[in-house]
């Protein structure tokens, strides 16, 4: 049974002024990008964390120095004692967690993906609507410095209309991020395999970047792991705008590569996020540019923004409605593969189960 909550807006030593934020889920991403994050951040009194393994959480609230811990999440939520959670549990626990925080008004960062199909996340976009809070997915690449200068220079129109991408997010797999959650590999659990792992980060660049997909054929496969989820994904993707790309991810990777190439009327963007660096070749014999990138995010990362739009009662840039479009590619590139056909956007979400 979880350690009953103790602090209020009354408990001394407070800021009553400051946002009261709980982590549900204490594992690998909890403590290497959240409670870090949020422990950094003055607009934050971080009051509880929430996981099934009492010892786990405790171990946690103890290391983190936040005084309480619970086992029940909705005991937690029915406290009153938080105003904002970050939800940090295996993909499958997603929808009901999000909806149970949302229906107590509760501001909510769920790690990505925002679900396993694409029927919870609209249960999840709905109890977001019908909230007085907000829902917000953690699709942490947009907020990386390299890809925010990277969508500075296609706003600007520096290359002019762009024609083809090619995108690559692959690295060497989930163990050495977090080897005690073999539920990455257990596609009950998890939704899949590295397409919906990490491939739903270069989903959601590519819908960030150059807008929505209107079509796509893709092919994903289990080429070297012993599991029963894929290891590797492609896909060719057609936009909306008619420019025409190129997806690939991968959980055998090593070292991991992470890079675009966006070919404009004008000129090519290189990016490489871990170099990091930013190329620009223009047209015309105008040469190539080193272009710079600043040190952090615009928004001080993900857990930051989050917390200033929780602050302010503001939509974050990163919506329920980006997550799912994030997934849907995902989805698409899974049916695709299934069916060998080519599948149009939207998908239909009564074929997803």
């Amino acid at each position: 049974m979880g350690q009953e909550i103790m602090i209020s807006s009354e408990t001394e030593g407070l800021d009553t002024e400051n946002l009261r934020a709980a982590v549900i889920g204490t594992g690998a991403i909890a403590q290497r990008l959240h409670l870090p994050a949020y422990r950094k951040s003055e607009q934050v009194d971080l009051v509880a964390v929430c996981d099934v393994e009492e010892k786990k959480a405790a171990t946690v609230a103890a290391e983190f120095g936040i005084g309480s811990y619970y086992t029940d999440y909705v005991e937690m939520l029915e406290s009153g004692a938080v105003d904002a959670v970050s939800v940090c549990l295996p993909n499958h626990l997603h929808k009901e967690v999000v909806c149970t925080a949302l229906e107590h008004d509760v501001h909510v960062l769920c790690e990505k993906p925002i679900s396993t199909s694409l029927t919870e996340a609209d249960a999840m976009i709905d109890a977001a609507d019908a909230s007085d809070a907000f829902l917000m997915i953690d699709q942490t690449e947009r907020f990386n410095p390299v890809y925010e200068k990277t969508k500075e220079l296609l706003e600007k129109g520096v290359i002019g209309d762009v024609l083809s991408v090619r995108s690559r997010f692959s690295h060497p797999g989930p163990e050495g991020w977090s080897p005690r959650s073999t539920w990455f590999t257990d596609a009950a659990t998890s939704g899949g395999g590295a397409l919906i792992d990490i491939g739903v980060h270069n989903a959601d660049l590519v819908n960030y970047l150059f807008g929505s997909v209107s079509s796509l054929s893709g092919y994903s496969d289990t080429l070297s792991m012993d599991a029963d989820v894929e290891d590797t994904a492609v896909a060719a993707l057609r936009f909306e705008s008619g420019a025409l790309g190129t997806f690939e991810t991968a959980w055998r990777t090593d070292p991991e590569s992470i890079e675009m190439q966006i070919v404009g009327e004008e000129g090519v963007i290189y990016v490489d996020k871990v170099a990091p660096s930013l190329r620009l070749e223009l047209g015309n014999d105008c040469g190539t540019v080193d272009v710079p990138i600043p040190d952090r995010s615009k928004y001080d990362g993900p857990v930051e923004h989050f917390i200033q739009s929780a602050k302010a009662n503001s939509e974050p840039t990163v919506t329920g409605r980006d997550g799912k479009r994030a997934l849907e590619v995902v989805m698409a590139i899974y049916r695709s593969s299934e069916s060998e056909n080519r599948v149009h956007f939207p998908l239909e979400t009564e074929v997803e189960e």
